[in-house]
């Protein structure tokens, strides 16, 4: 008896058979033509962080790197068990860094700020403040930049830091020249009597906001003028005639000498400089002062550079800073000392530096500041002027 199939039947079992072919010989073609799959594990990160920690990271804030050290980063990270392969390891824990950041961030934002450039009809710089650049601290930036480092293994990171230019600059406010810092100048007066500090917050506002043209010589007794009561000034220790005396204005010396100190460093040649008589603590490192006294002595020194220069100064705690600005005309200025030497049980003592200065036309010179002290000696007892 023979099997006999409807045509519709028979071409349903043909269309299975060719469906059924199709399918065998697909999964032989894809068994050959689709490669391997290789099972890559997760990166374990035990190995990294614990060199970073045996090293140290040196993190990069704004200029200064600051030294972090294995214990403060041991500090950030946790042990920690692969939930998916019971892979012990070790993790960082971010909100620690997030919090370490943050922590920052006050030393490193500051407001940006146009220049301001104002002259009296005297000639004297009444308002002035250079164009600042804006700073801020770019907290989950840099937290990234940390858990990178440390994962990786790095022995340094570089937080980052979001920047905002000023709209005015110097340039755009003055046409005397006066765009850059050339040149600061510092001395601590810490220890100070308050007569003292007195005098040289009286003595300094007269050299604040002082303009020299180019080619003027500056004299610093000319424009301090008379020292005494009647010019606010009150009686402090001052060295004459070999002696520590009360006179008015004690403490002058203190301006003289920082100014000096910012001129040296600006390479502006040196006039008149004479130094103390006897080494003064306000005035370490010995060897870079400059004493002045009034129709006797006095400091003086010469403007150069091809534009005017503004010399403008302030107090930060107890440290009194010049600040020298000016057009830069390309030269460098090497200051090597003060070294003191020949120094006595008496407390005299010698010192010395030199200043060598590379123009822009490629010519140089360099100079030799002596400084001879005598053995200190000690105050008359009683204020004459009190």
């Amino acid at each position: 008896m023979k099997l006999k199939l409807s045509p519709y039947l028979y071409r349903v079992l043909i269309a299975g058979v060719v469906i059924l072919l199709g399918l065998y010989l697909t999964t032989i073609w894809y068994a050959h033509a689709t490669p391997e799959i290789t099972v890559i594990p997760v990166k374990n990160a035990t190995a990294n962080i614990s060199e970073a920690i045996k090293m140290g990271l040196n993190v990069n804030v704004d200029g200064e790197v600051i030294k972090l050290s294995g214990e403060e980063i041991k500090n950030w990270t946790e042990p920690y068990t692969r939930t998916y392969s019971g892979q012990q390891d070790i993790r960082i824990d971010g909100y620690k860094i997030l919090e370490y950041v943050s922590g920052l961030a006050p030393r490193v934002n500051s407001e940006w700020a146009n220049a301001k450039f104002e002259i009296t009809p005297e000639g004297k710089v009444a308002v002035f403040q250079p164009a600042m650049t804006g700073k801020k601290l770019d907290i989950h930036g840099s937290v990234f930049t940390l858990i990178t480092a440390i994962r990786n293994g790095n022995g340094s990171a570089n937080l980052v830091i979001e920047t905002k230019e000023p709209e005015i600059t110097l340039e755009k406010v003055n046409n005397l020249g006066i765009n850059t810092l050339l040149s600061k100048g510092e001395s601590n007066f810490s220890g100070s009597s308050s007569s003292r500090i007195h005098n040289i917050r009286v003595g300094m506002a007269k050299f604040n906001g002082i303009l020299l043209k180019p080619g003027e010589e500056f004299s610093f007794n000319k424009l301090l003028g008379e020292v005494d009561r009647t010019s606010g000034y009150r009686a402090e220790l001052v060295i004459k005639g070999g002696n520590l005396v009360y006179e008015y204005g004690g403490g002058i010396c203190q301006v003289s000498t920082t100014l000096f100190r910012s001129i040296i460093y600006a390479g502006l040649p040196i006039v008149e400089r004479r130094p103390h008589s006897i080494p003064v603590r306000y005035y370490n490192p010995q060897g870079f002062d400059a004493t002045i006294y009034p129709g006797i002595t006095d400091f003086r020194f010469t403007n150069d550079t091809p534009n005017h220069i503004l010399i403008q100064n302030k107090i930060v705690g107890a440290n009194l800073i010049f600040e020298i600005y000016g057009s830069n005309d390309g030269r460098i200025v090497t200051v090597q000392g003060p070294y003191q030497y020949d120094q006595r049980p008496s407390g005299a003592m010698k010192a010395y530096f030199t200043r060598s200065i590379a123009y822009n036309d490629l010519s140089s010179k360099s100079e030799r500041f002596d400084s001879a002290y005598k053995a200190p000696f000690k105050p008359q007892e009683k204020n004459p002027l009190e």
